[in-house]
């Protein structure tokens, strides 16, 4: 693959690039923001490959950047036993060797943590990444809520999957009130899956988003739905098939001759989405066609002020679920039906 496309090593191989992170600038923009105005809690929901964790290292590279004195701590996966707080904690903010040999002798405890913490930032702001935060117990997010609460200068951003919001609803309903800033990643779109690919391929030393064409983007895009993981993984596999028959320029007639390459989006996507969304899915998956006002009949309208709020909120839903193709609509009359995407609906038939 280096020899024939001249690259310096594979640009696809999955592996978190945070100087490669592509589109959602608003949404970065609004996590920062947040923080800088003193935002304690934020919360990332995405489903899986959408970039939470590449989207979390580049703004942790960019906090390092003009921030160098804050405290933090970035963890891969959440402790499900609440002690392992104390010594995370306490590896961030100990006090220097000299302080620790005068001070007392006292084993820190999960009750005596937020003064511990406090007193040892000494005015420092501390910022915690949690990442696959819908894999801690319910316990454990109890007492980071507690020291939410408690520590001054402590900012979290927990990112999990769009189920995370589900857990804290029906479990921690006092740690969802905690949080000030909300982020929902969804796919890339058209341009941004280019400059994704054009960056990969630039970083290991080749040129604009050759071997591939404009049409092959393309059709990456409509196979991937844009999202990143899926985006580099058919990339992956495009620029394998290309070496294994000495083809140095992957056009459209090359793809679809690569009849192999199919989509990796399956039943996994429709079970990561948000709820409001998977809900909408599931009803017109059962009841088939219909129209806006049908769906605001069969769901719980309880949460919207009036009818118009629940015709904008249902019509923007649908929106996002078409532009991720899971949905597709035909205008009968004056009205547009909406239902599910022939794939899709095979896929929750089955499911």
């Amino acid at each position: 693959m280096r020899t024939l496309f001249n690259w310096q090593s594979n640009p696809f191989a999955f592996k978190i690039q945070p100087e490669l992170f592509v589109g959602h600038n608003d949404e970065v923009h609004k996590i920062m923001s947040g923080m800088a105005n003193g935002c304690k809690l934020s919360l990332l929901l995405g489903p899986t490959g959408s970039g939470k964790t590449t989207m979390i290292r580049n703004i942790l590279t960019r906090i390092q950047a003009y921030d160098g004195a804050m405290k933090i701590i970035y963890l891969q996966k959440p402790p499900k036993d609440p002690r392992d707080w104390v010594e995370i904690f306490d590896k961030i903010v100990r006090p220097g060797f000299i302080r620790s040999l005068f001070s007392k002798s006292k084993k820190l405890t999960l009750y005596d943590l937020g003064d511990h913490v406090n007193k040892n930032l000494s005015g420092r702001r501390c910022l915690l990444f949690v990442d696959e935060a819908h894999e801690s117990s319910i316990e454990s997010m109890e007492w980071l809520r507690t020291l939410v609460d408690h520590v001054d200068n402590l900012h979290i951003l927990m990112a999990g999957l769009p189920v995370l919001e589900n857990i804290l609803k029906n479990n921690l309903e006092t740690f969802i009130r905690r949080i000030t800033t909300k982020i929902e990643l969804s796919n890339l779109n058209k341009s941004e899956t280019r400059e994704l690919i054009k960056k990969r391929i630039e970083s290991m030393g080749g040129n604009d988003i050759a071997p591939f064409t404009t049409e092959t983007i393309d059709f990456i895009y409509d196979k991937t739905g844009g999202f990143p993981r899926e985006v580099l993984r058919m990339c992956n596999e495009l620029a394998e098939k290309a070496v294994e028959k000495n083809i140095t320029n992957i056009d459209i007639d090359f793809v679809r001759e690569s009849s192999t390459v199919e989509s990796r989006i399956s039943m996994e996507t429709i079970n990561e989405l948000p709820e409001k969304q998977r809900n909408i899915l599931e009803l017109l998956s059962a009841s088939g066609a219909m129209t806006p006002a049908d769906i605001i009949k069969n769901l719980k309208g309880d949460e919207y002020k009036n009818r118009d709020n629940a015709v904008r909120a249902v019509n923007n839903l649908l929106r996002r679920l078409m532009k991720d193709k899971l949905v597709e609509r035909k205008r009968v009359g004056k009205a547009y039906k909406y239902k599910v995407s022939t794939r899709y609906q095979t896929l929750l038939v089955k499911a």
